[in-house]
């Protein structure tokens, strides 16, 4: 059983895929596939951090280190090409929850796997992300714009797909009305449903 779950940010997404795979009784990666990387890689969880799930684009990367703007742009292709080496190795049992970092498309074709995308309307997004991390309206919702657009041009760029587009998931999942717990059932049910 190999799950995806993509998330918009403040959506509640990498709890629901914690939870879902205490239920279900298999391992839940999220910054495990950062651990896994850096297991399997030269590069330190530092500068896996640094490029995760971040824009491709020189003038966002950080270049004192590493030869300037193309050496950035190479940079960032290593690591994320490392990410997907790591989300391979740690579904080679069939089995794992695995959230963001392109997954469900590095998994594609594996008849086992569902692929989740979960999302919410921006107010109730804000309202979570200014309870987590303690910032006013406007710092939460600047924050969310940020990570969001990272992970939709992360997502654009080594898929050349369309990050949160339905068509991309066998399921999405409004966290909003349905909350983590019933998120969770959603997915359960779904798996329940599906023909053996």
């Amino acid at each position: 059983m190999l799950i995806t779950i993509g998330r918009e940010h403040g959506s509640g997404g990498h709890d629901i895929a914690r939870l879902l795979a205490q239920e279900l009784s298999i391992p839940c990666y999220d910054k495990e596939i950062v651990d896994e990387a850096a297991a399997q890689s030269p590069f330190s969880k530092e500068i896996l951090n640094n490029y995760d799930e971040k824009r491709v684009s020189a003038f966002f990367m950080p270049v004192s280190h590493f030869g300037g703007m193309d050496g950035g742009f190479q940079l960032n292709m290593q690591v994320a090409s490392a990410q997907f080496d790591a989300v391979r190795s740690l579904a080679k049992d069939n089995q794992g929850v695995f959230v963001g970092r392109c997954a469900d498309y590095v998994l594609r074709g594996r008849p086992e796997l569902l692929r989740v995308f979960v999302a919410a309307p921006l107010s109730f997004r804000i309202r979570t992300i200014m309870e987590r991390k303690h910032l006013s309206e406007d710092q939460a919702r600047k924050l969310i714009r940020e990570v969001d657009k990272d992970r939709a041009s992360y997502y654009r760029y080594y898929t050349d797909q369309v990050w949160g587009e339905a068509g991309n998931y066998d399921l999405v999942i409004d966290s909003s009305r349905v909350g983590t717990a019933g998120a969770v059932k959603v997915i359960r049910a779904y798996l329940d449903a599906l023909p053996r």
